[in-house]
């Protein structure tokens, strides 16, 4: 078995291992969970070529009674897991690519000079608004799940991206587009839909739809640098702005 730990450097003593199936790309696999006991919950530390990971379900030294969890796999739906724990078995759970199919967004921003000094790639990432209620946690944190390829903003502001096909998930969600620099992968601005401003959901984002117009007019409103954000795909929300469309 070649499976990479959460942040421990032996097999722990009671754990919950999630096998993932041969195609999925281990590095890009996202996973968000809570255990009972535990008020804050925690995410996967993934890595590449491996075939599962292994999650300590020890809670203030004792072994938690339930796990729940968000988990996503590119080219796959977003599945929630809520599993009750045995305190003498340890549990595995075998994660099953759901496939989902494409949707494309062209966009343009509206000031692209605002970010013409630093080299800026473009990453799109789904928020799913039910996620917190779902796991039960209580560190304010917003669930942001990187999702497709990332790609570099033109020198005239435009831009690219392939994402996920979300749109029939009833559970409410939305596409957050981010610009990072290009070196560091650090946020330095959200672009926020303004033209069409139906596209726009309650959190800034895009709505999830199969189809999108033949091009989206963004704002770039300058992330807040005091708000935590990580690789792992954790990312507070941002204060609204007051020009460009960012509110």
């Amino acid at each position: 078995m070649l499976c990479t730990l959460t942040g421990f450097a032996q097999m722990p003593a009671h754990y919950l291992e999630i096998r993932l199936p041969s195609g999925v790309d281990s590095a890009r696999f996202f996973g968000r969970y809570r255990l009972s006991g535990d008020d804050f919950g925690g995410w996967l530390q993934t890595a590449p070529d491996v075939n599962s990971y292994v999650i300590d379900t020890t809670v203030h030294g004792h072994p938690a009674s339930s796990i729940k969890a968000i988990l996503y796999a590119p080219g796959c739906a977003i599945q929630t897991l809520d599993l009750p724990l045995s305190r003498s078995e340890n549990a595995q759970y075998s994660f099953v690519c759901q496939p989902v199919g494409r949707s494309s967004i062209s966009g343009t921003l509206a000031q692209p000079e605002r970010l013409y000094t630093q080299d800026v790639d473009v990453q799109a990432r789904y928020v799913p608004r039910w996620a917190q209620t779902f796991l039960g946690s209580r560190d304010g944190m917003v669930t942001s799940i990187p999702i497709g390829e990332a790609a570099r903003l033109s020198t005239d502001g435009q831009f690219r991206l392939t994402i996920p096909d979300f749109s029939e998930d009833p559970r409410p969600g939305e596409i957050q587009i981010w610009a990072t620099e290009s070196a560091s992968n650090v946020p330095v601005a959200e672009l926020v839909p303004i033209n069409p401003r139906s596209l726009r959901a309650p959190m800034r984002g895009l709505k999830p739809q199969s189809e999108y117009p033949a091009e989206i007019v963004f704002a770039s409103c300058l992330a807040n640098q005091q708000g935590p954000h990580d690789s792992f795909g954790f990312a507070r929300r941002p204060e609204p702005g007051d020009r460009d469309g960012c509110r």
